[in-house]
């Protein structure tokens, strides 16, 4: 008798269902998502070091899609992981992989990202040392063994978030080139 339960509910379910299948946006959004998911997960093994560059680069290509999309996500992907309190070493990489995907001289301008980006931040690290060095003078802190510890200073992360969303602005307007919409 519970087993005729059972097998009435199981029926009652296939039943229900029969007539539910995914229309195409709904694919579209499934295949998206899942497309999203793989480049995250090998994004995330290469910036945890898990694999080298090489292995990225075969671990990219061999995502089965299709191009401009793929590209597209990635972009994204990238954007949102950059951090500027981190070493970017290998988010950098990253770029240079998109920019060597989308061909031309966008793999040469994703270095000169990290170049800028980089100079940028010397620069104000420079200058926030310097301020800070005459700020503890005027409190008659000073002398050869006093050496700012610069990132511990509001100065220094305001300068840092700056420094990011500056370059993200510039990542935004660089993905927009290597990837522009399908006409």
């Amino acid at each position: 008798m519970i087993v005729a339960e059972i097998k009435s509910a199981i029926e009652l379910a296939m039943e229900r269902t029969k007539n539910l299948v995914m229309d195409d946006e709904e694919k579209r959004a499934f295949a998206r998502k899942d497309l999203e998911e793989r480049l995250r997960a090998v994004m995330r093994r290469f910036l945890e070091g898990m694999i080298d560059r090489e292995q990225f680069v075969e671990d990219y290509g061999g995502i089965r899609a299709e191009r401009r999309q793929k590209r597209q996500l990635f972009a994204d992907l990238i954007i949102q992981e950059f951090e500027v309190s981190v070493h970017n070493d290998r988010f950098f990489e990253l770029l240079e992989v998109l920019g060597a995907d989308a061909g031309g001289t966008f793999e040469h301008e994703a270095r000169a990202f990290k170049d800028r980006f980089l100079e940028g931040l010397e620069a104000r690290k420079a200058g926030i040392r310097k301020n800070i060095a005459e700020r503890l003078r005027s409190l008659e802190i000073s002398g050869s063994a006093v050496e700012p510890n610069v990132a511990d200073w509001d100065e220094w992360k305001t300068a840092t978030r700056d420094a990011a969303s500056l370059l993200k602005r510039h990542l935004l307007e660089w993905k927009e080139r290597i990837n522009p919409p399908a006409s």
